[in-house]
């Protein structure tokens, strides 16, 4: 506590100090005073021993994402897992792309990949990773088997972390079978005009042109499963590469396509008995028209999607002479692939309609719909309808559908010409070329 002091003059001049008393402490200042000190004794003693702080719950290191998955195999519960974390990392709509299901199947079901003796399918081994890999390669960069348990029924569960690839809409493919005895033969019966019953003539020939085929790998979202019988390797590769032999990925889809030849008629002119001439009567091509069976099958899903006799004609403005029959059997070759093409490509990806909102207030719809640029931009025209239904298989159109813009998974569509705009649905109406 501080001494108080007052002020004093020496006769010499200078200012001395002197104490001054000090003040009596009132009751008030000594229970004050007492309070502190026992809180000081208080905060001096030892304090408890701090609570145990509970470990924080193991969690994914960042990148990584988890996946559980059950099946028969271990093949078969590690294709559910990886299947597992892709849907959590994009969601259930990549899940479902034919790019990934197509994968996924030779995962779990692809038997060459199970070398016998050689023991690298254990979910531990460098060797299965790389092969697994490969066949996810765009969709599961790399992954660590967790968990793998088998039960007392024989099902396996398995738990993984994955590092799931970027996903890039409209960049994932359908791999496919394709059985395709192509279209090769054209036949022509002769009639003879004004004479009754059958042709009086009938010839074949060969045709020549790109299959179908060529048609669907130009949309750039269809691939092939080779028939090569998968990779070749040779005796005297390394042990890791030798054990790569007939790997090859599995097709999520298979297509069917079964040709008739294509049916030309010509028209021979009859007699003119008014002037007789000895050269050859004109003969004119008056129909020419093609059949084919398309069938469309979803493998992993062993469900058909698209079962199909299409017959497609030939349009004949002005009936030409029968010596242009090559070059309307190319014409109508091409016409044919194409629209199989179409077929296919559309069974395969429905062109429906995803979004609709209105632009602006001037009573303008735009749609998004399913459908790659690169498909929408080969045609000029769009109808927008609907794909059938329980009252008929045939197609009913609501309008007209004007291209907008679009990227590789969809494109948008300006509406024209329909006359209700709430029968226009979304994942129910659809988009299609219209048939000129």
């Amino acid at each position: 506590m501080s001494v108080r002091r007052a002020t004093a003059t020496h006769r010499s001049g200078l200012r001395l100090l002197a104490p001054l008393p000090e003040p009596a402490m009132n009751p008030m200042s000594i229970a004050l005073a007492a309070a502190l000190c026992a809180a000081s004794i208080v905060a001096q003693e030892p304090s408890p021993p701090p609570a145990p702080v509970a470990p924080a719950a193991p969690t994914v290191a960042e990148g990584w994402t988890e996946g559980q998955g059950r099946g028969p195999s271990y093949r078969a519960a590690l294709a559910c897992a990886l299947e597992d974390a892709v849907g959590r990392k994009h969601g259930v709509a990549v899940l479902r792309g034919p790019g990934i299901r197509s994968r996924l199947a030779v995962v779990a079901k692809d038997a060459k990949a199970d070398v016998a003796g050689e023991g690298w399918f254990t979910g531990d081994a460098e060797l299965e990773r790389e092969w697994v890999g490969h066949q996810l390669t765009g969709y599961v960069e790399t992954y660590e088997v967790a968990r793998k348990d088998k039960g007392a029924d024989g099902a396996f569960d398995v738990a993984v972390r994955a590092r799931i690839a970027a996903y890039e809409p409209g960049k994932d493919a359908f791999v496919i079978d394709l059985v395709d005895d192509d279209l090769r033969r054209w036949r022509l019966e002769r009639f003879e005009e004004g004479v009754d019953g059958g042709s009086f003539a009938r010839d074949e020939g060969a045709y020549e042109s790109p299959s179908v085929r060529e048609n669907l790998r130009a949309t750039g979202r269809v691939r092939f499963a080779a028939k090569a019988g998968g990779v070749k390797v040779g005796a005297a590769a390394d042990p890791r590469e030798r054990a790569k032999e007939g790997r090859q990925l599995a097709p999520s889809h298979r297509v069917v396509i079964a040709w008739q030849p294509m049916q030309f008629r010509s028209l021979l002119e009859r007699p003119n008995r008014a002037r007789p001439t000895t050269g050859p009567r004109p003969q004119c091509l008056i129909a020419g028209s093609v059949r084919v069976a398309v069938k469309v099958a979803d493998l992993v899903q062993d469900v058909e999607l698209f079962d199909r006799t299409l017959t497609l004609d030939l349009p004949i403005a002005e009936p030409p002479t029968v010596d242009k029959l090559d070059a309307l059997a190319v014409q109508l070759g091409d016409l044919a692939k194409a629209a199989v093409a179409e077929a296919v490509f559309f069974a395969l990806q429905p062109p429906v309609v995803t979004r609709k909102w209105a632009a602006g207030d001037g009573g303008e719809w735009h749609v998004e719909v399913a459908m790659p640029r690169r498909v929408a931009l080969a045609y000029e025209s769009f109808a927008v309808g609907m794909q059938g239904s329980l009252a008929s298989p045939d197609w009913r159109p609501l309008g007209r559908a004007v291209y907008v813009g679009g990227a590789d998974a969809q494109c948008d569509f300006r509406l024209v010409d329909v006359i209700d705009v709430s029968r226009i649905e979304e994942g129910v109406a659809e988009v299609r070329p219209a048939r000129k």
